[in-house]
């Protein structure tokens, strides 16, 4: 198997939250802290340089109040100048949010590395308040941003955590050429439930798509210029089992489809389900119907977060979605993460997620619960490299202060496009996917399940045979079962030509059972061996006893000695016995007459 190359960073402070620069996948900005009167412990953010497989530095922090929240949320947006815009959720001071002031959304400027500054300034640059909630336990639980694309506008949302009244607000990112990096708010949602997770995705220039799921439901809303739709209830967890599976993470894959994890009640595990969206025309009734589904290893009981990334993601927001693959990463309780690929393809208008399969899974990547999980961004080189590149998964560690880079190596998938045609058309984007190979479910448990029945099958087969006498015993099936089921098929036995050299047992398992056992046929009951002659070779019978056609039958001490060795003979070369068998075993059935012995015996008196 490929080897996945690690690095771990230990900081002074537990961490909370985490994001990759979009236009750098070697830069990570991280964020926490103690909270508010935690004396020792820090807030803090900081700036990590992870273009080291090996190694994780810090290239700048910034110390924050030890009078107000800790850093929860983290997303990294455009550049603005020389610097790029970090937007957080940190909470005011437990004095100020008592007096209803909580301006709980922060927005940072950290500057670009350059020769001149060796360490880069991080600076706050502005804080609003987007929840219209005054709620003291409200805090800036979630926070996303639509992808990002250069020259064009984005969007973000947060939603409420610990509120009264749950809340979505949506607002305008700011641009690198705006006046302000404060967010221009398009409006707040008044939710049933509070969100456990949300995303966005841009669908046209100035149209975004925001899915949210609470506990048990997912909804969608449009966003446009303004923000006038109300959340459009898409699925709903059946109510079949109670507890019923609880939805964790959520994330946009295309306009069309999303990902979901979701907990299996009391700790049963953890599902990914692919959703398909309804298409707009469908209308408020229109649902979303699952396209692909998969269950966690037994060993992850629960998950706590989820990170996915498009391999070959659109290079713009009217460019539609085509072949690629989903890196997916599952954060779960046992501080493991699991890996998984997901394959999108689209022929035409037609879309399917196929071969959500398994990686991997991280064991113990941390010394206690992992809080955050992110993906860096990938764009395919624009020119030919022959180094292996890398997509990067980083994961923060609250307890342990610690946070870990896995480097996942990628592959270039040939372009099997005809030559006159590539040379025809644009220029194409090469289509990378994980280098770790993906496993689909093994085929040993059914064919386990399928050979055992068979050797059940065959037991069961044998045994039947056994009571009805019709084989050689070899399980023994008529020893352990009453003797009213036994049968006993003596008429039109096979036996072997006279003059055969066969194996005794081997070629007449039948009369081979019978011959030597003193019970005859188990019920006191007798067999009388007779000769047919035939054409060609005599054929030795067996035949149940019957005192009216059989009355000259008699034992073999009755017999003289010229029968006697008439029978011998006559079994001896149909195969049933032998000199080395002795005579003991002739002594438990009863012989009919030979042809021509008789007359013979007269003879001689």
């Amino acid at each position: 198997m490929v080897s996945i190359p690690s690095a771990t960073l230990h900081l002074s402070y537990p961490l909370y939250a985490c994001d990759f620069d979009p236009q750098d996948a070697n830069r990570l900005v991280l964020g926490g802290g103690g909270g508010p009167g935690r004396s020792g412990v820090s807030n803090k953010i900081s700036v990590v340089d992870a273009s080291h497989q090996d190694t994780l530095d810090v290239v700048s922090e910034l110390d924050l109040s030890r009078d107000e929240d800790s850093v929860n949320t983290i997303a990294v947006g455009p550049r603005r100048r020389n610097s790029i815009l970090v937007f957080t959720g940190i909470n005011s001071s437990p004095a100020d949010v008592a007096k209803g002031k909580n301006e709980h959304f922060r927005v940072f400027a950290v500057e670009q590395p350059s020769k001149s500054k060796t360490t880069p300034k991080i600076a706050e640059t502005s804080r609003t308040t987007l929840f219209s909630s005054k709620d003291a336990d409200t805090y800036q639980r979630v926070l996303r941003l639509s992808p990002y694309f250069p020259d064009r506008a984005q969007v973000g949302a947060i939603a409420t955590g610990l509120a009264k009244d749950a809340q979505i607000a949506v607002f305008d990112v700011p641009s690198g050429t705006s006046g302000s990096t404060a967010p221009r708010p398009k409006g707040v949602i008044e939710i049933a439930k509070e969100a456990m997770d949300l995303d966005l995705i841009q669908t046209a220039d100035d149209k975004w798509q925001l899915v949210y799921c609470d506990d048990y439901e997912i909804y969608t809303i449009g966003i446009g210029k303004g923000l006038s739709e109300t959340p459009r209830l898409v699925f709903t967890l059946p109510h079949d089992d109670y507890p019923r599976p609880t939805f964790r993470s959520i994330r946009f894959l295309t306009p069309t489809f999303v990902l979901c994890a979701a907990n299996l009640p009391k700790a049963g595990g953890v599902v990914l389900h692919g959703f398909r969206l309804p298409k707009p025309e469908q209308g408020p009734e229109g649902k979303a119907r699952l396209a692909i589904s998969a269950k966690l290893v037994k060993t992850v009981t629960r998950a706590t977060g989820m990170a996915v990334r498009n391999l070959r993601p659109p290079t713009s927001a009217s460019q539609r979605y085509g072949d690629s693959q989903f890196a997916i990463a599952v954060s779960g309780q046992d501080s493991s993460i699991t890996l998984y690929a997901l394959e999108h393809q689209s022929l035409g208008d037609i879309s399917l997620l196929a071969k959500l399969q398994p990686i991997t899974t991280l064991k113990a990547v941390h010394a206690g619960p992992i809080s955050g999980l992110a993906f860096s961004h990938f764009a395919a080189p624009k020119t030919p490299s022959m180094r292996v590149l890398h997509l990067k998964l980083a994961s923060i560690g609250s307890m342990g202060n610690t946070c870990v880079v896995h480097s996942l190596p990628l592959r270039k998938l040939p372009d099997k496009t005809p030559a006159a045609a590539r040379r025809a058309g644009p220029p194409r984007v090469p289509r990378y996917v994980l280098a770790l190979k993906s496993h689909g479910p093994s085929a040993n448990p059914l064919i386990f399940v399928l050979a055992l029945i068979v050797v059940l099958l065959g037991v069961v087969g044998q045994g039947f045979l056994e009571v009805k006498g019709i084989t050689r015993p070899i399980l023994g099936a008529r020893l352990i079962t009453p003797a009213a089921w036994h049968e006993t098929h003596w008429r039109n036995v096979p036996s072997v030509p006279v003059g055969g050299n066969q194996d005794w047992e081997q070629e007449q398992p039948f009369l081979a059972e019978y011959l030597g056992r003193e019970e005859g046929l188990g019920n006191g009951e007798k067999v009388v061996l007779n000769v047919v002659e035939g054409d060609g070779d005599a054929e030795v019978t067996v035949d149940k006893h019957d005192g009216e056609q059989h009355a000259d039958a008699r034992e073999w001490h009755e017999l003289p000695p010229a029968e006697k060795a008439a029978w011998k003979e006559k079994l001896k070369k149909a195969g049933h016995w032998g000199e080395e068998m002795g005579e003991t075993i002739l002594k438990s059935v009863l012989f009919g007459e030979i042809a021509g012995v008789v007359g013979g015996i007269v003879r001689e008196l």
